[in-house]
Parts: structure tokens; C-alpha cells; sequence
């Protein structure tokens, strides 16, 4: 399964960087953290939890079975600053729970991700910035991996999808269409 799972995100993403498969702290993590030299657009690069989709997580809502890694985005020319370390605890999350991210999820707020930045909370969608094939990966048995983007959003943004759903919030992101790769974007939620 690795690898051909590895093989589709490098056919999609490019080769990895390097990677994480520690914590901070040292501890030894159940899965690891990869860069790629490739995005959805030139000049980005994307991170993505590798091995957390061996865990049978369950959905919260239906108690289906699910595989799932984790994907986040950013530009080339950011650097790594904390995103390993974002990846790291919100997949530990999943590992300590048992539980799915689902689309529409807030993880959040937790006040700034970033330096400079305004975003508190992630937002959890499909990595619709990529080619629909990179959705999820299909092995002749088993169940897909689905590959889930984590984006940063702003405080009030988080607080219009918990009051209004992820629906009206997705349709407003496609009203406004903000750069959601920009970590200095505003909040299209004023």
C-alpha cells in the first residue's frame, strides 16, 4: 500500500523534500510528515501526513470506516515554519481519538497559526485546488484514502461555519474566491 500510495501523491505532487517523523519533543510519531516540491499551482509546495491512513478511523456521524491522510498548501517561498508541527498534532488527534475529519469540520480557533497572520482555526475540505484524481487513492481491496486539505481561516470565518454550515460557507468561498494558500489573506467575513 505505501507504495503505491507514495507513488500517486509524487505522480501528483512531485518528489518529496524531506520529511518529519518525529515530534519536538523526540516521540517517535505513528505516521510521518512529508514535504513535496509540487502544489496544485506553480510556486507551491505540499505537505501531507503519510501512514495516518493505516489507521481505521471512524466517522463521527455515520461510524463508517475511514482512511484518510492529511494535506495542507502553501508557497514555496513561506518555508516550513510550523506546518509540520500542525500536521503532526491535529493527525496525533486523530490517532488519540479514533475519529475522521470530515468536510466542513473546524479544528479551532487557537489563535494565530502564523506570524503575521490573522488565522486561527483549519478548516476541513477537499483539496479541490488539485485535480479531481487526487481526491482519494483507490487500491483493488480495501477502502479509498481520501486525502483531506486543512486550510487556514480566519476567527470569524470558523464562527460563520459553525452558524451557518459549511455549505453556505463553501459558496461564499466561491462568491469571494480568496487565495486560500495566502496565510496573510483578510477574512472574507468582516
Amino acid at each position: 500500500m505505501k507504495d503505491n500510495y507514495l507513488h500517486f501523491m509524487e505522480d501528483h505532487l512531485g518528489k518529496i523534500e524531506y520529511g518529519w517523523s518525529k515530534e519536538g519533543n523526540g516521540n517517535v510519531l505513528p505516521f510521518q510528515v512529508v514535504k513535496f516540491n509540487g502544489g496544485p499551482f506553480p510556486g507551491t509546495v505540499t505537505y501531507s501526513s503519510i501512514g495516518l491512513s493505516k489507521l481505521h478511523l471512524k466517522s463521527s456521524v455515520s461510524n463508517k470506516i475511514i482512511r484518510q491522510e492529511l494535506v495542507f498548501v502553501s508557497y514555496s517561498n513561506f518555508g516550513d515554519e510550523n506546518i509540520p508541527a500542525i500536521l503532526q498534532d491535529i493527525g496525533l488527534q486523530a490517532c488519540n481519538n479514533g475519529i475522521a475529519y470530515l468536510r466542513g469540520e473546524i479544528i479551532g480557533p487557537k489563535g494565530k497559526i502564523f506570524n503575521d497572520s490573522n488565522l486561527e482555526a483549519l478548516y476541513v475540505t477537499m483539496p479541490v485546488y488539485f485535480d479531481e484524481s487526487f481526491h482519494s487513492f483507490h487500491e483493488k481491496d480495501g477502502n479509498p484514502i481520501v486525502n483531506v486539505w486543512l486550510v487556514p481561516i480566519s476567527y470569524k470565518e470558523a464562527e460563520f461555519v459553525k452558524l451557518n454550515g459549511w455549505d453556505k460557507f463553501e459558496e461564499l468561498l466561491e462568491d469571494k474566491d480568496p487565495d486560500l494558500i495566502n496565510f496573510n489573506r483578510k477574512s472574507i467575513i468582516e
